[in-house]
């Protein structure tokens, strides 16, 4: 499997980058999971007034169209708040 940072970055990776990457396979096949866990959990937070509604719906408007597509997304397709 490609390296998740080819040709973005000069040079070889570290050892430690490596190995944070190394479960992307997995975590690639979770997406969808991922997903539904970010939706539940920022209702949860608004549910406990910990962040605004309109919040909630910001991150469930930006989910949506990643959970109804086919595949796998892509890193540029996730909004920056929500990558880990």
């Amino acid at each position: 499997m490609a390296k998740m940072w080819a040709g973005r970055t000069a040079g070889d990776t570290s050892k430690l980058a490596d190995e944070f990457n190394s479960s992307i396979g997995f975590d690639s096949r979770m997406y969808k999971e991922d997903i539904t866990g970010s939706i539940a959990h920022a209702q949860m937070l608004a549910k406990q007034g910990i962040i605004e509604r309109s919040r909630r719906r910001r991150q469930e408007a930006a989910h949506s169209p990643l959970e109804e597509r086919s595949g796998r997304p892509r890193s540029e397709d996730v909004p920056d708040e929500s990558r880990r």
